[in-house]
């Protein structure tokens, strides 16, 4: 076994400067360590394997054998590479990735279980009308009004929720629409129970997706300023939100939430833990959320001081061969002596200084920017130093500062928690209720819109599509889908395919918005009614006055030399 002796103190300056492999003095108690472990030299060769790994396992409990030399095990994820579709789907289907028709059974039964054990009668809803309740919430998500009943009230009626359903029934809606039966669940072994079916259901929807390589993991809080929920309410003051259900969440560059852990105490994490317990909350949120990583060898994770430490960065090398990064304490350093903030604060915007172990696959790197932080990795230390620009008070410009690839690493790819966060704020679903419960699952709602969208977003890049949907114009089209889609029986179509008379030129580029494919395509409860003349939405040419009651727009229907039936054709293609 190698032993590392101390440098000597009469060394000159010259030699630690010209060596950049020098060693770092270390404590009498780890040399003697390391010469116990290499004392026994008349046992078998099996059992001096034995206690070599021992020894080292022992001797990273007590620290590491840091050294200010190059970094050995600098590495990259591997590039990304998904599967492109022949077309892009609906908004709706890609929603119903996360929210499918199981989810809305599971909801309808509840809803009609809860009412008759609360009052002794069914409301008696249906699939198709819990559909239409979590379209209407997703419409009040964008336009917002200062009361449930404004948008019903006379002077600010909005009609695309007024015309689905009336006020009563929507109130009666939100007071009985239940997730899991009261009389099986348990409170005391699971805190979640009332809502855990719809969880453990977006959560395994959430892992089916072809995952990107890159991850980060932070906190989401779910706002609720409550206090029915008891010790789930957390208070964390760095976030938008104080007060609310703090949710562990693991997520790509992107922005898509891939696997996420509700918080809930002591019972977060359950009872067999394993060797994770001993390395604190933080570590432990980390490896159960990493657990899940399809292909861990070819990723990489990326947290901040909350969770970072040194031992988790070896466990999840060691055991699940993944690769990670974050900011880490100065408390949690395990004896590495680096610069002081001070001093290096006074040589200047990106000094830096660094320290890694080899042997554990580790770096740690303090970079000065307004202020010193550490970041520490078992990927990516100083090289290749990278510049990155900031204002200089004294040039009054901004100037260029040297910046090490640790820092540029997780300054790229750390932001994809709050991104998801960002994007269901911008629309949250309005979860004001004496249920507690109700705000996490309207959370994992809007969390399965945002995840369709990115979704979208990418198949439409794959296949080469320059313009795609906005995310407000995608969750008004997936609540349009989800209240009119396929609600009642229409008149059966007569005819087939081959009496269809097609107009000879179609529009390509529409001026004025169309229905959605969904709504479009359903055949139900298309009727051709009367309205003034004006133009054809599917031809060029043609003048009108019919109009499909359910599109609201104009098609013409033709008969004499020239036939055209651009009202059949409109809807059904």
């Amino acid at each position: 076994m190698r032993v590392i002796e101390e440098i000597p103190a009469s060394s000159s300056d010259s030699e630690s400067d010209s060596d950049e492999d020098q060693e770092v003095i270390f404590s009498q108690h780890e040399l003697d360590a390391v010469s116990e472990g290499s004392s026994d030299e008349d046992e078998s060769s099996d059992q001096e394997d034995e206690e070599m790994d021992h020894s080292a396992k022992s001797k990273r409990a007590k620290g590491f054998s840091w050294r200010k030399k190059r970094f050995e095990h600098q590495s990259t994820a591997a590039a990304s590479v998904f599967s492109a579709p022949d077309e892009l789907s609906s908004p709706r289907s890609y929603f119903a990735q996360f929210f499918d028709d199981d989810l809305f059974q599971l909801i309808a039964e509840q809803t009609n279980l809860y009412s008759c054990q609360l009052i002794g009668a069914s409301i008696n809803t249906t699939v198709d009308e819990i559909k239409s309740f979590v379209g209407i919430k997703l419409i009040m998500g964008v336009v917002r009004m200062p009361s449930m009943d404004d948008y019903w009230a006379e002077d600010t009626r909005y009609a695309k929720i007024a015309n689905v359903m009336s006020v009563k029934r929507f109130k009666c809606l939100s007071r009985f629409i239940h997730f899991q039966d009261n009389q099986t669940s348990e409170p005391s072994q699971d805190r979640l129970c009332k809502v855990t079916p719809v969880l453990e259901h977006v959560r395994k929807k959430c892992l089916e997706i072809e995952s990107e390589n890159k991850f980060s993991i932070d906190e989401m809080m779910v706002p609720y300023k409550g206090t029915k929920a008891g010790s789930l309410r957390q208070y964390l003051p760095s976030k938008p939100h104080h007060w609310g259900f703090k949710i562990f969440v693991r997520a790509g560059v992107s922005g898509i939430v891939y696997d996420f852990l509700t918080y809930t105490g002591k019972s977060t994490f359950g009872t067999d833990q394993g060797p994770a317990k001993e390395l604190g909350v933080g570590a432990n949120v980390v490896i159960q959320l990493c657990k899940t990583i399809k292909n861990p060898s070819e990723c990489v994770v990326y947290f901040d001081n909350f969770f970072t430490s040194l031992p988790l960065i070896v466990h999840l090398k060691e055991s699940l061969g993944l690769r990670s990064l974050g900011t880490i304490r100065k408390n949690r350093l395990k004896g590495c002596t680096l610069e002081d903030d001070r001093a290096l604060l006074r040589q200047g915007r990106g000094s830096f200084d660094y320290r890694v172990d080899n042997e554990a696959e580790v770096a740690v790197v303090k970079w000065s920017d307004n202020k010193a932080v550490t970041l520490a990795s078992s990927c990516a230390a100083i090289s290749p130093l990278k510049e990155v620009r900031r204002f200089s008070r004294e040039e009054r410009r901004r100037v260029a500062v040297p910046c090490p690839n640790i820092v540029s690493q997780y300054n790229v790819h750390m932001g994809g928690v709050d991104l998801a966060d960002m994007m269901v704020a911008l629309y949250r679903t309005p979860a004001r209720s004496h249920r507690w419960y109700l705000g996490l699952f309207w959370q994992m709602a809007d969390i399965a819109i945002n995840n369709g969208w990115l979704l979208y977003r990418r198949d439409a890049k794959s296949i080469g599509v320059q313009k795609h949907k906005k995310l407000k114009e995608f969750r008004l089209e997936v609540a349009d889908a989800l209240i009119h889609s396929g609600k009642k029986k229409g008149r059966p179509s007569k005819g087939g395919e081959e009496n269809v008379h097609s107009p000879t030129r179609c529009i390509q580029r529409p001026t004025t918005q169309r229905p959605m494919a969904d709504v479009r395509l359903d055949q139900v409860d298309h009727f051709p009614a009367f309205t003034d003349k004006g133009r054809c939405r599917l031809c060029p040419e043609g003048q009108t006055t019919i109009y499909c009651t359910k599109c609201g727009v104009r098609l013409c229907i033709v008969t004499g030399k020239n036939p055209r039936n651009c009202f059949q054709v409109f809807h059904k293609k």
